[in-house]
């Protein structure tokens, strides 16, 4: 499969190796995320380069007999010895899933110190570039002050998922026709390119065939595959973790729902969740785009498409797994999918509105109906601060939406919705897979009816860099 995105990143690695001196380059970012292939598209047309993989599961002696096979050099005994070499004899030099030095031998940290620190000084013309995996590794190892290489590197970078339009992009170019099955596709893998991989080496180009290959013969590489990405990172602490995770999964997405699995120990809870937020940055905390005293309490999701469905449709029925019970895994799924995909359009929708248009605020809104104890609900409100616009949108993954009766809906929400209101200028949004009818226009105010071709026009626009406007 083809290369696709993240020429950012490739244009910052050309900008760093034009450089003079010792260079030292951190690439972070889960693992699939793509890492590995965006340094080796680096490396493409480069000469005089050694490439390294740190296994975790090896001896310091086996690793450095291994590498010197692997790169026909002379065999050493020790790392200090070993980086000194490799770094005098290569211009550029790439340690892939550097946090496992953690595992091999940790003094590789303070020996790649103290070289790195004696090659700046000589001005030694060098690349060093180390990838890595784990989050909380990673960022202990250069983000504590106490550590080794704090403060050595020169640049960070880290990758993220690929943006909505370069999934689709992929979906395309390797058979997805149909729009709603790409959208399906990209509510279970999201950004991560390495799942794209897979369904194009595996020759999977529809959703029904994804369902039968990947998801009911293969379900034992997906239910592994989520595993070693978390466990790698929880370590004995996983299952506490996995429970927020899962909870947040079935939506409950509130403090004091979550803690409900947690006997209702809301510290208990509130510890792992802050972990999940601050330390591993698989969960977000969100609030009401536009706050009030109706309107307090957060709300927490996670980031990633692949977690979502992985603890909901995979881990959860990992049992019926174990008893050979594949009937009731596609029971649930084609009973739950549907509910799930609703919400992971909106989130769709949010992406492109969020990336691509001109609002310095987009998000969810919801707050208490004055004088009740209902609460309201907006799926994406964007605002123009500056203008004094003010979006609301509602997501519907359904066919032959009414846009008439769904406006009427939003526009008794927006009385509950305290911004500018006697300056602002409203307009409504709906996204659907299609609609009874389109309207341009309700009570007076402007209707933009999105269904599943205008997306798509959306996304193409986006991929050349066009400018997407209401």
């Amino acid at each position: 499969m083809r290369f696709y995105n993240r020429e950012k990143e490739l244009k910052l690695l050309e900008k760093v190796a034009r450089g003079k001196g010792t260079k030292f380059v951190i690439i972070k970012g889960l693992r699939r995320i793509g890492k590995t292939r965006t340094v080796f598209e680096f490396l493409k047309n480069k000469n005089n380069y050694a490439y390294i993989f740190v296994p975790k599961d090896k001896s310091k002696d086996l690793f450095l007999e291994e590498i010197s096979q692997d790169l026909n050099i002379p065999k050493f005994f020790n790392l200090k010895d070993f980086f000194r070499y490799i770094f005098e004899k290569y211009n550029i030099v790439f340690l892939d899933e550097f946090q496992n030095f953690y595992y091999v031998d940790s003094s590789a940290y303070s020996e790649l110190q103290r070289i790195i620190d004696e090659f700046r000084r000589k001005g030694k013309n060098l690349l060093l570039i180390v990838s890595g995996s784990s989050y909380s590794l990673m960022n202990k190892i250069f983000s504590e002050y106490s550590k080794a290489l704090y403060g050595r590197r020169d640049l960070e970078i880290t990758l993220y998922e690929l943006p909505i339009e370069a999934s689709i992009s992929i979906l395309r170019d390797i058979g997805f026709k149909k729009r709603e099955e790409q959208i399906a596709v990209w509510s279970i893998f999201g950004g991560i390119p390495k799942f794209y991989e897979t369904l194009y080496n595996l020759g999977i180009s529809s959703f029904s065939e994804f369902l039968e290959i990947f998801f009911k013969e293969n379900f034992k590489l997906l239910l592994d595959e989520g595993s070693a990405i978390l466990k790698s990172e929880f370590g004995g602490e996983y299952k506490s973790f996995y429970t927020v995770m899962e909870a947040i999964s079935l939506g409950k997405t509130k403090l004091n729902e979550i803690a409900a699995f947690f006997s209702n120990d809301l510290n208990k809870a509130n510890r792992y969740i802050s972990l999940l937020v601050k330390d591993y940055g698989l969960v977000k905390r969100s609030y009401p785009v536009i706050k009030s005293r109706q309107a307090k309490e957060s709300r927490y999701e996670i980031r990633n498409n692949f977690f979502n469905f992985w603890f909901r449709f995979v881990k959860r029925y990992e049992y019926y797994y174990e008893q050979g019970n594949v009937k009731a895994i596609l029971e649930a799924f084609n009973k739950d999918f549907n509910s799930y995909l609703g919400r992971m359009f909106e989130k769709f929708c949010f992406e492109i509105i969020r990336s691509k248009f001109s609002f310095s605020l987009v998000g969810k809104q919801w707050g208490k109906i004055p004088k009740t104890k209902k609460v309201y609900e907006i799926d994406i409100l964007a605002l123009n601060e500056k203008t004094k616009e003010i979006l609301f949108a509602e997501c519907k993954w359904k066919d032959k939406v009414n846009p008439e009766k769904i406006c009427q809906e939003l526009s008794e929400k927006a009385e509950y919705v305290g911004w500018y209101n006697e300056e602002r200028k409203e307009s409504f949004a709906i996204f659907a897979k299609s609609f009874s009818k389109k309207i341009k226009e309700f009570e007076g105010k402007k209707v933009y009816c999105f269904d599943l071709k205008d997306l798509e026009r959306c996304l193409k626009l986006l991929q050349h860099q066009q400018p997407a406007t209401f």
